[in-house]
């Protein structure tokens, strides 16, 4: 490259001075090499593009005469000097100039700007663009490969799971007591013992679950939920033999007279027989919603739905007691009866209801929680049932009813009441196959206005309405009174299911 910057600069020298006319010829014609300027030529050339032409070796430099370049005179100084031959450097572009008067002609090398004309030590210098895609809330720019926790929505799903419950249990007055003998063991008595046990308790439940599906496409589903408890029993028996010198009754406030007073089931020498209560509840309900996928991830998604919703509750209590007179009980010697009261209650629920399930998905494992709120009309409906039936020796009764329900409450009533029933479910999963998922969760569900059969128990009693009660100052008031008393009722539980999408 030096070679070539000192001929050019001495062909502009020697044209600008005017010391010599140009030839119009090409400077490769020219006999005197560049070298005459005092620089021997190199007889051999570095290694070379294939499709450079090798230099072609030059002459041996002449003596160049004393005295400077602008004292040359004479033809036989050259007007232009010619250029060597140049060895392009590797990774450099050629750039071949057309021939002509006062031009260059062969090959130039142009070093491209910054080029390294030494070794490279060290990792190789990418030459690529460097990618790097931004992170936007957890997911690359563009969106997940699979939005929705890889979650496909296709096809029909279906999840069957066992269930655990506990329901809230509901209170009754003091059924069945017992206390010193010839007192009556009424409430108001000292040393009265209550051996039935405030609130009807029929847990734990157990039950299942069923969920089936269906997306009709990646955003919207069809999905159809039915669940059922098994009837839980709550028993209690007591034996006048277990309390040979006590009273054993069944209590209740007398309206005739305002007091405490009881009826008669076992006492020394008088009476003798048991008394049995037994319970029983019998729960379940079913949904049918429209599903969308609302919201979409790359580690969760949150799906909305909407439907109707059916609950069902039905529940009883019966209170059976039999008697039998002894030596002691005058006209009732020998007499042996058969008495019940039952009061039965029965919920349905009919309402819309709105929800959501969010989901969060980590490999394997799915978190989920559902949120749903229904909200519709209760129909309710209570029966209250009495009786006594006549074992042996004596008369039959001379007034219908057995004790709590007699003529005054016996018989059904209906009535309808808003309610609202809101549940919450959590559920951890762990998807053994693509297709299979194995889970367990919690749920909790509140139902307001239901009633139950403890609140439909009115215990003040007309005595004159009692089967074979002495007679009593008549009232005006009708007691006991039908009532449908209303109540909120939880459930809740842990349940453990499959599954299963095809």
């Amino acid at each position: 490259m030096k070679g070539i910057l000192l001929g050019l600069g001495c062909t502009l020298a020697v044209g600008s001075g005017g010391l010599l006319a140009q030839d119009a010829a090409p400077a490769a014609r020219l006999g005197n090499p560049a070298a005459t300027l005092g620089r021997p030529v190199q007889p051999t050339v570095r290694a070379q593009a294939p499709d450079i032409t090798p230099a072609v070796v030059q002459e041996a430099p002449k003596v160049m005469p004393k005295g400077a370049v602008g004292e040359l005179s004479g033809p036989s100084v050259p007007g232009t000097l010619p250029v060597p031959s140049a060895v392009p450097k590797s990774g450099g572009p050629v750039v071949t100039v057309p021939s002509g008067p006062g031009t260059i002609s062969g090959p130039v090398i142009i070093d491209p700007p910054g080029a390294v004309t030494g070794p490279v030590v060290g990792a190789p210098i990418p030459t690529g663009p460097v990618i790097s895609d931004p992170i936007v809330g957890g997911c690359p720019v563009g969106g997940c490969p699979v939005p929705g926790g890889h979650q496909t929505n296709e096809g029909w799903y279906t999840s069957v799971e066992a269930l655990l419950w506990y329901v809230k249990s509901y209170s009754v007055p003091p059924l069945v007591t017992t206390g010193p003998a010839f007192s009556g063991a009424n409430m108001s008595t000292a040393g009265v013992t209550v051996l039935t046990s405030p609130s009807i308790d029929t847990n734990p439940r157990y039950g299942g679950r069923v969920t089936l599906g269906y997306w009709l496409s990646p955003q919207w589903a069809v999905e159809l939920i039915a669940f059922y408890i098994r009837p839980g029993t709550d028993k209690f028996t007591a034996f006048s033999t277990q309390y040979p010198t006590l009273d054993l009754a069944r209590p209740f406030f007398s309206a005739n007279r305002g007091v405490e007073s009881s009826e008669i089931v076992g006492r020394p020498g008088v009476a003798s027989g048991f008394v049995r209560t037994d319970s029983e509840s019998n729960f379940y309900g079913a949904e049918l919603n429209a599903r969308t996928r609302w919201l979409d991830g790359c580690t969760y998604h949150v799906d909305v739905f909407g439907g109707v919703r059916y609950l069902f509750l039905e529940e009883r209590l019966t209170i059976e007691e039999q008697t039998r007179g002894l030596g002691q009980a005058g006209a009732f010697a020998g007499v042996s009866r058969f008495l019940t009261d039952e009061f039965a209650t029965r919920n349905q629920f009919y309402g819309g209801q709105v929800g959501a399930v969010f989901t969060y998905v980590d490999g394997p494992w799915t978190l989920s929680l559902t949120t749903k709120v229904a909200a519709g009309v209760n129909r309710q409906t209570s029966r209250v049932g009495g009786g006594i039936t006549q074992l042996g020796g004596g008369l039959p009764p001379t007034r219908p009813g057995g004790l709590l329900a007699l003529s005054s409450n016996v018989g059904v009533h209906t009535q309808e009441k808003f309610s609202v029933v809101p549940e919450v479910g959590l559920n951890l999963g762990y998807d053994v196959t693509e297709n299979l998922r194995v889970f367990v969760g919690y749920s909790f569900l509140y139902w307001t206005k239901v009633i139950r059969p403890g609140g439909q128990i009115d215990r003040t009693l007309d005595e004159n309405r009692i089967p074979d009660f002495p007679a009593a100052p008549p009232i005006t008031a009708v007691r006991p009174a039908p009532q449908l008393k209303t109540e909120n009722l939880w459930a809740q539980g842990v349940n453990i299911g499959i599954l299963w999408k095809w």
